[in-house]
C-alpha cells in the first residue's frame, strides 16, 4: 500500500493538489487529473479503477491512461513522495 511519506504534507482545492516535501524543501503542484491520481492512493488505497473514470468520459483509451498513471506514481515513489508500506524500509546509518 502507498501512502504519503511522514515528511510530506498535501491539501487539495478545487484547481488541485499541493503537496510539500519538507525534507527537500520543494513544493509539488498537481493539476486536476493528477489530483485524481494522489487522491486515489492516499484516500482508497489504490488506482484500481482509476483508468476507466479518467478515460471512458473523455474518450481516451483507458490502457494508455492506466500505463500514464503507473509511471506517475512510480515517480513519485522515486522522489520519496510516496512509501510503500509493503516495501521493507532501507536501513540507515545510526550516525547519520
Amino acid at each position: 500500500m502507498l501512502i504519503p511519506a511522514p515528511h510530506v504534507h498535501h491539501a487539495t482545492g478545487r484547481s488541485g493538489t499541493a503537496v510539500l516535501d519538507i525534507r527537500r524543501g520543494t513544493w509539488l503542484m498537481l493539476d486536476q487529473d493528477a489530483s485524481k491520481i494522489w487522491h486515489a492512493v492516499t484516500v482508497r488505497g489504490g488506482t484500481t479503477g482509476l483508468a476507466d473514470e479518467i478515460a471512458v468520459p473523455t474518450g481516451q483509451d483507458p490502457q494508455a491512461i492506466g500505463d500514464q498513471i503507473t509511471v506517475f506514481v512510480d515517480e513519485l515513489v522515486v522522489t520519496g513522495v510516496l512509501v510503500d508500506t509493503a516495501r521493507r524500509a532501507r536501513r540507515r546509518r545510526w550516525w547519520r
